[in-house]
This record gives C-alpha cells, sequence and structure tokens, in this order.
C-alpha cells in the first residue's frame, strides 16, 4: 500500500503557507502564482491554525462580492483542520477526502509538525500507479505460467 509518505517523497515536501491577517486577495494571488488549490494558514510560530481554499473564497465572493477580497485570510479560512500522518496510507487519506468533501490535507508528523501537504490530485495519482503496478505483476504471474 502506498503511503502518504511515498507521496510526499515523490513530489516534495514544501508547504506554501500564509499569515492569517494577510488579506484575502494575497492569497488568491499566492494561490494563482503557485498554481495550487489551497493554502496552509500558520501562526508567526509556524503552527498550523486552518487551511484557506479556492472554493473558500469563491463562496465568499458569491456571499460578500467583490468586498470578500479585503477580508484577512482568518475571517474566511477553515480554522478546523483534519490532518494526516505521514504513515497513513493513500486509500483512507482518500476516503476521508471523500467523505468530509476535501480536497487538500495537511500532514503532520507525531509531533503535531507540519510535514507537507496531500491533494486529492496527489492522492488518484498514487492510487492509479499502485493499480498499474499490480497490473503489471499480475500480467508477469500470467505469462510466467
Amino acid at each position: 500500500m502506498t503511503t502518504v509518505a511515498d507521496v510526499l517523497n515523490h513530489k516534495g515536501r514544501s508547504v506554501v503557507s500564509i499569515l492569517p491577517s494577510e488579506s484575502v486577495e494575497t492569497a488568491a494571488r499566492l494561490l494563482t502564482d503557485k498554481r495550487i488549490g489551497a493554502v496552509v494558514v500558520r501562526d508567526r510560530r509556524g503552527k498550523l491554525i486552518g487551511i484557506l481554499s479556492e472554493r473558500d473564497i469563491v463562496r465568499a465572493v458569491a456571499l460578500r462580492g467583490a468586498d470578500a477580497m479585503e477580508h484577512t485570510v482568518e475571517d474566511l479560512m477553515t480554522k478546523t483542520v483534519k490532518t494526516c500522518r505521514p504513515a497513513d496510507t493513500i486509500k483512507e487519506v482518500m476516503q476521508m477526502m471523500t467523505l468530509r468533501r476535501h480536497r487538500h490535507v495537511p500532514v503532520c508528523d507525531d509531533a503535531g509538525d507540519l510535514v507537507g501537504v496531500v491533494s486529492i490530485g496527489d492522492a488518484v495519482k498514487a492510487r492509479l500507479d499502485e493499480q498499474a503496478h499490480e497490473v503489471a505483476v499480475l500480467k508477469d504471474l500470467a505469462l510466467t505460467r
């Protein structure tokens, strides 16, 4: 089974983050510049305190209009963040993402430190790679008989 650590080892462990006091406009620019769908919100000590996604911004614009861009990240971010651990399997993380409708999940080590982020795209790619490997093994077994 592919683990979250396997995915992070392949894609990298860099985490794009923002302070809660920054404007939503700044966050939107960051998402666009980095070509990502969510940004982790950390306090000044680097502790995970939330996550802000494209979906959060779109919802705020729909409700508040263009004024939503002047709000702070803290106003719109999701404060109760579901995280996963490097040892979790991608299958488990995908189930959680599906049930909770999350597209991005921060990864924290046993000490609670942020060590990466896994997106639904990362998870789907890992599962497809895993299944392609399984098919190749089965084909090899069939050919050796």
